[in-house]
């Protein structure tokens, strides 16, 4: 690990643990790509590893850039605020496109190696139930993660443009249309992944930060331990994504009067090259 770090110098720790800060400084910062961290773009990658290749064979090489995450990072952001509202125009059941990142590139990508999303959001703050008030449970305003694919250029501008509709309607245009269509999650009944819930009647804006990895190990503990944080375990999403696809969020709020407050996101995608 000393002979990653002092070659990589300012190398971003992408490794970070998940996060559900209070709306701050902090928080709004994350949003901010002038303080973004340093990350390697594809011809950083390609010199750093044929310098490397003048020492140390090419699957050592490529272990040290995998174990230092130094890889190029696709990002989408958005800072728009905006209400998903379970109301009878949506059935009590509310589903809308936030952000849509561009395409993940095809000649460059071979793998996917980490999602990070990042939200910055609350629920209506009132109603509910006061025996789980300022926790995840029985919270009915919540963020998906879904892959577009087979996607046009402006498809990412197009879905997070759409208005908010019953999840009915939402789910049979998402994934029968010919173009962008959604990819089901196979591993599980929902058709998208769960990301993150809010916390159950709070007019706190609460930062969360959701990193998934293709290795990811998903057990018992790991179960455990997203449920306690509200958060999906996002098993099988990265090995999922191919060159080419989209990641979409998707902001969900159900029953009579539940609101999602969104006021922030960003999604950044790492691949291998």
């Amino acid at each position: 690990m000393l002979l990653v770090s002092s070659f990589f110098g300012r190398t971003r720790p992408v490794g970070d643990d998940d996060s559900d800060l209070e709306s701050g400084d902090e928080a709004d910062s994350d949003f901010d790509e002038s303080n973004a961290d340093f990350t390697p773009a594809d011809d950083d990658v390609h010199a750093v590893r044929d310098d490397l290749l003048h020492f140390l064979p090419l699957e050592l090489v490529d272990i040290i850039l995998d174990t230092a995450g130094y890889w190029p990072c696709l990002s989408a952001r958005s800072t728009r605020h905006t209400i998903v509202a379970a109301d009878d125009l949506t059935s009590n059941n509310a589903a809308d496109y936030y952000l849509v990142t561009p395409a993940i590139p095809e000649e460059q990508c071979t793998h996917v190696k980490m999602v990070k999303f990042t939200l910055e959001s609350c629920d209506q703050g009132w109603g509910g139930d006061p025996n789980n008030y300022d926790t995840y449970n029985a919270s009915y305003t919540w963020f998906e993660a879904g892959i577009v694919r087979d996607s046009g250029e402006g498809v990412d501008v197009y879905l997070a443009g759409l208005p908010e509709r019953s999840i009915d309607t939402f789910n049979d245009h998402a994934f029968n249309r010919t173009i962008g269509r959604e990819v089901e999650n196979s591993l599980q009944q929902e058709r998208r992944w769960h990301l993150q819930y809010n916390i159950q009647v709070s007019r706190i804006r609460r930062r969360h930060a959701i990193i998934w990895t293709r290795d990811d190990i998903i057990d018992d503990a790991a179960e455990t331990d997203a449920r306690r944080r509200g958060a999906g375990t996002g098993r099988n999403f990265v090995s999922t994504l191919s060159p080419g696809d989209r990641v979409a969020l998707v902001v969900r709020a159900q029953y009579p009067g539940w609101q999602n407050h969104v006021f922030g996101a960003k999604i950044k995608i790492y691949y291998s090259v």
